[in-house]
């Protein structure tokens, strides 16, 4: 058995997971992080897109003017100490779809809360009418992307991390003081397993409203530029100038990790309405999203043991919403600040 004894073991190495790990780290806790490493996760197949302006109705990203810059130096700090690039500063051209769209943009463009977040001045053409449709009008707005996969993998290679494929039933021992894990001991046991949380017995009662996701890659016969582009779907760069991420779909049915050609129908359909280039699908990847009902991310200890915590629910806006999210729950766990409310596990559940 390990002799040394961790503040804090995270199960479950995604967004949330990694995340958390950092910030407490950097509170001075020793925290180990054990994942099952599998090669399809719903974090690992992320676009990480952070957009300001979002949505059908275009509104603006829930507390983003707080959250961006939390997550702008929260990122740069980890890239400075894993000496890698991962969160990159990009525009993305949002194209009209409809009729309600340009009309509610003619109000909403005017609203200076909404022109901070606007590239000035905005090009023209908005895009390159050889390769896209942009006759229905659309705006470029500044904003961000991070590369999970490569956050994911960078930090991997500096936390202290284990591949365990960890059953709660069986693989953990509850004590008044401490928790053993796989030979490991530990303070705290903490669940940030996404999806899998479902088969957890300590938090199988969460209301989660799970939707598996698709997304394709395709390559362009041509290097495009390194934006983003939304019209109905997304279309994301990737390290290669002619691949982009193309996405995604919400199946509340079939939650499952299998690409399914329904899927690659609905992305190619709404990518050919404004693509007008060819291009190859090279790639198709499903994971399912841990969306908990109301759509809101859940920290906290569990109802009853108090050694056991829980941090889940971060949803599509991941990577803005996880290095907030984790400095509240650091900051609990090792300072005692209350949480927030709203997202307060024992006090919604």
């Amino acid at each position: 058995m390990n002799a040394a004894i961790w503040d804090a073991i995270i199960v479950g190495q995604g967004l949330a997971g990694t995340t958390l790990a950092w910030h407490l780290q950097e509170a001075g806790q020793r925290v180990l992080l054990l994942d099952a490493a599998e090669p399809v996760t719903c974090s690992k197949i992320a676009a990480g897109l952070i957009t300001p302006i979002t949505g059908q109705r275009l509104t603006l990203s829930w507390r983003g003017d707080e959250f961006l810059p939390t997550a702008r130096k929260f990122y740069a700090r980890i890239e400075a100490l894993t000496h890698a690039k991962f969160f990159h500063d990009h525009t993305a051209v949002r194209l009209f779809a409809t009729d309600d769209e340009r009309q509610r943009w003619a109000k909403r463009g005017l609203d200076p809360a909404f022109q901070a977040h606007l590239v000035s001045p905005q090009p023209t053409p908005l895009v390159d009418p050889s390769c896209f449709d942009a006759t229905g009008g659309g705006f470029a707005m500044q904003t961000a992307q991070l590369d999970v996969a490569k956050y994911l993998e960078v930090s991997r290679a500096v936390l202290p991390f284990a591949v365990v494929p960890l059953d709660w039933r069986t693989d953990i021992t509850l004590g008044t003081e401490e928790i053993l894990v796989h030979g490991h001991r530990t303070r705290r046991l903490i669940s940030c397993e996404g999806y899998a949380a479902t088969r957890n017995p300590y938090f199988s009662w969460v209301p989660f409203k799970a939707a598996k996701g698709e997304i394709l890659t395709v390559k362009f016969p041509q290097a495009l530029p390194q934006q983003c582009l939304h019209r109905g779907i997304w279309m994301a760069p990737t390290e290669a100038p002619d691949v982009f991420r193309v996405g995604s779909t919400y199946d509340w049915a079939q939650l499952d990790q299998l690409p399914s050609a329904r899927a690659r129908a609905e992305i190619e359909d709404k990518l050919q309405q404004f693509c007008r280039m060819p291009y190859t699908v090279i790639g198709q990847q499903a994971a399912v999203r841990p969306i908990i009902q109301e759509s809101k991310a859940l920290l906290g200890l569990h109802p009853l043991h108090d050694r056991i915590g829980f941090c889940n629910g971060l949803g599509s806006k991941g990577s803005l919403h996880a290095p907030w999210f984790a400095a509240c729950f650091s900051n609990f766990l090792v300072h005692g600040t209350p949480l927030p409310e709203d997202l307060d596990l024992r006090k919604n559940f």
